[in-house]
């Protein structure tokens, strides 16, 4: 459920703030990554997602953090895997 606390500036929390009137004013982590707030906090404990914080009771992240975890994010998918196995050499063997 969307919090009426707001961030700090220049910080977002796991859900949405959402304004009395029921408006979205500061997208939250988990709406910015397109997944559900559960589903980040799994990530969170696997140690995915950006650098986050808890000051007190809220989880947190800095508008920084998100766009460096999008920046590696973007970095990582131009490169190539390493860790696929080279293709192997077919060598005809002849019949007997």
């Amino acid at each position: 459920m969307p919090g009426h606390q707001k961030p700090p500036t220049g910080f977002a929390f796991i859900e949405d703030y959402v304004d009395e009137d029921g408006n979205v004013i500061v997208p939250g982590i988990a709406t910015r990554l397109g997944i559900s707030p559960s589903t980040y906090r799994k990530w969170r404990m696997a140690g995915k997602g950006p650098l986050t914080v808890k000051p007190g009771k809220k989880v947190m992240a800095s508008e920084k953090a998100i766009a460096a975890y999008f920046d590696r994010l973007e970095r990582e998918a131009g490169e190539p895997i390493h860790e696929m196995r080279p293709p192997e050499v077919k060598t005809l063997t002849p019949a007997a």
